[in-house]
């Protein structure tokens, strides 16, 4: 910056010479020689004086990359100024992120949780139960089907247990579902509404159908639900697999007919289970038959003594039943 002054300093005082030199004066031969030196030498002061202004290249790099982060900064302003007007940006920022990326940073799919993998596993280890029976070594057979470690299994805390219940679970489902479509069906008027008596005993035939390709290793299905860690879970299901028959059913019932009502098909329900468990007819027709003859008393209830008769019938069958099903665990009682 110093030589630069010190240039335009002297390329003034060379102009303001030449301007003197080139006053009007006497012409002689050297008087003109000597003012075109002078002339001379003040131009090439001016040719020296314009290429000290020229600025460096560094120079010009260093002021543009000075002023850069100020035309950044205003690009981030205006993006969020849109995000803020735009609602949608604002739901998409909000949102929380569930995918993951690689190492290839490829977008993957969304997280699965603990319990659909759970479910996954057990849903796979169903095709082994009849090879493994209700087993640890099953859910290890469906985790390997899955392309996963056999060591998987220690995420079911219950053991065999969570695959007994799964399995009811499922087994309930199915049954709601064909309840509903049976009463979506009566709604739109394109099936008749059946007998109480006729609707019961057919729902509680559909739901223990689901038992026959499992029917061999039932009986061990049925000691692991009476674990004392499983007990709440399996009487669980059952009250909500009665309810669910009496609602479809058309039960309304507030009073004690509510209680009475499901306690006694309860007790059926029980009851049907074990003969089945012993019946070695064809298609289990005497377990139908012993259904037909029992489904009834459940519908002829009312509320007088033999109403609360009949619902002491059916608990003692209830025990009856559990004393049956404690012969199964010692092996007293095999299927033929």
């Amino acid at each position: 910056m110093a030589a630069l002054l010190r240039g335009l300093r002297a390329g003034r005082a060379l102009r303001g010479l030449s301007s003197v030199v080139a006053a009007p004066t006497p012409t002689t031969p050297q008087c003109s020689s000597l003012r075109r030196g002078f002339h001379c030498a003040a131009l090439r002061l001016q040719d020296e004086s314009k290429s000290d202004k020229t600025p460096s290249s560094s120079s010009t790099t260093y002021h543009e990359h000075y002023h850069a982060p100020p035309a950044e900064q205003d690009n981030a302003a205006a993006s969020q100024d849109d995000s803020k007007c735009d609602p949608a940006a604002e739901q998409e920022a909000s949102r929380p992120n569930t995918s993951y990326q690689d190492q290839s940073g490829e977008q993957g799919e969304e997280y699965e949780t603990e319990e659909q993998l759970q479910a996954r596993i057990l849903t796979a280890a169903l095709e082994f139960v009849p090879l493994h029976g209700w087993s640890m070594e099953a859910i290890a057979a469906g985790a390997e089907t899955l392309g996963l470690s056999s060591a998987s299994t220690g995420m079911f805390y219950k053991g065999a247990g969570d695959l007994v219940l799964h399995f009811i679970t499922q087994c309930n489902s199915q049954l709601t579902e064909i309840l509903a479509e049976q009463h979506k069906q009566v709604q739109l008027g394109q099936a008749e509404k059946k007998k109480t008596a006729d609707f019961l005993r057919d729902a509680v035939e559909i739901r223990l159908r689901m038992y026959i390709p499992y029917i061999e290793t039932w009986p061990q299905a049925m000691s692991i639900l009476l674990l004392p860690h499983n007990i709440p879970d399996s009487l669980k299901h059952l009250s909500t697999l009665v309810d669910d028959m009496w609602y479809y059913a058309g039960d309304r019932s507030t009073d004690m007919n509510w209680y009475t009502k499901r306690a006694a098909l309860t007790g059926i329900y029980n009851t049907t289970e074990l003969v089945m468990l012993q019946d070695s007819s064809p298609d289990f027709q005497d377990t139908w038959n012993f259904l037909d003859n029992r489904i009834q008393d459940v519908v002829n209830m009312a509320g007088t003594a033999k109403q609360v008769q009949s619902t002491g019938e059916a608990v003692v069958q209830g025990l009856m039943g559990a004393a049956v099903t404690l012969k199964n665990l010692t092996g007293l009682n095999q299927r033929r």
